[in-house]
């Protein structure tokens, strides 16, 4: 049996009741003031699965909702202890160190932000001409026979729904961005995404951040679909544990 490792606390930390990998259970193992998540693993079976991951996620946002941890990368497996001290809690202490310091008692939360897409685009049909009349040139016709033309519209409401965006993003930024320590912002994956913001809030503040980004989704309701994950590990803000 090997050791999975999920993540690195402080000693001083306490450990909820959570199933891991496999199902099996969680257990800690201490070392020069920092203390290693683990369980145990099959080595025979293969770890790289959806499940597998979900299962690794789950164990370090259960554990970030009480208290400070720092996620390790995905499928970090150690042999046995001795090989968890001398290849991951031994040469990283100093690092380690780095990330509590500046992390704090704070978790992430990832606030994602989407077009209600039916409405957004009755707004450009009405606002943009040519995008209204493609839309009617293509109607009632099949992709072969109006094949430029999509594209062209395709386009349009693509450059539209970015200059939205641009629009609806800055003032959901400011609305939340005051009550984090730090803020990483990702690229809209989708045409109609709005705005993705990883924000590190302090557990003292986290009850208010969620307060305001309700009022925020009341706002914006009927138009964008706010959504708030999180307490989670920090993953955007310690990438190097």
């Amino acid at each position: 049996m090997s050791l999975y490792v999920y993540g690195v606390m402080p000693n001083s930390a306490t450990v909820p009741t959570v199933a891991g990998l496999q199902g099996e259970t969680l257990t800690t193992f201490a070392s020069d003031g920092h203390t290693a998540l683990i369980s145990s693993l099959d080595g025979a079976q293969e770890i790289g699965t959806p499940d597998n991951l979900l299962a690794h996620s789950a164990v370090l946002d259960r554990v970030a909702a009480e208290g400070a941890v720092l996620p390790m990368v995905f499928g970090t497996v150690v042999p046995d202890e001795d090989a968890l001290v001398e290849q991951v809690l031994a040469p990283r202490a100093d690092l380690f160190e780095e990330h509590f310091a500046r992390v704090g008692d704070a978790a992430q939360f990832t606030l994602q932000g989407r077009f209600i897409r039916e409405q957004v685009l009755a707004e450009l049909v009405e606002e943009e001409p040519e995008i209204a009349a493609l839309s009617r040139t293509i109607s009632g016709t099949s992709e072969d026979e109006t094949r430029e033309e999509r594209i062209r519209l395709g386009e349009l409401v693509v450059h539209g729904l970015e200059r939205k965006a641009a629009g609806e993003a800055d003032p959901i930024r400011a609305a939340v961005a005051p009550f984090a320590l730090e803020v990483v912002e990702h690229e809209p994956g989708q045409a109609d995404d709005v705005i993705e913001l990883a924000l590190l809030v302090e557990r003292q503040r986290q009850a208010e951040f969620e307060r305001a980004a309700e009022d925020l989704a009341r706002q914006l309701a009927g138009r964008v679909t706010l959504r708030l994950l999180g307490p989670q590990a920090p993953y955007d803000f310690v990438s190097g544990a």
